[in-house]
């Protein structure tokens, strides 16, 4: 996957010893996904939810963040949407 918005993440990898650890593993495992439809995340992260919207929600472990992902499985590509 081809990721966007990497930058919406920076504050929290600066700020958090153990949320950058989490963030830098995820990152890397998003680099080399190739997911083709919904069930192949949640196959990879079952802590994943999907929202009504459409968008991915990953719990950052020991941490009481999330990062909002939304996917464009055809192209490839994944946009960081935000944290909350």
């Amino acid at each position: 996957m081809r990721i966007v918005g990497k930058e919406k993440l920076q504050h929290l990898i600066c700020s958090n010893g153990s949320a950058r650890t989490w963030l830098c593993a995820w990152i890397a495992e998003l680099n080399n996904a190739h997911w083709k439809q919904p069930a192949d995340v949640n196959n990879q992260f079952p802590n994943a939810k999907l929202s009504d919207s459409g968008i991915f929600i990953f719990p950052i472990a020991n941490c009481d963040k999330e990062v909002c992902l939304q996917i464009a499985f055809q192209q490839g590509i994944a946009v960081i949407t935000g944290l909350k």
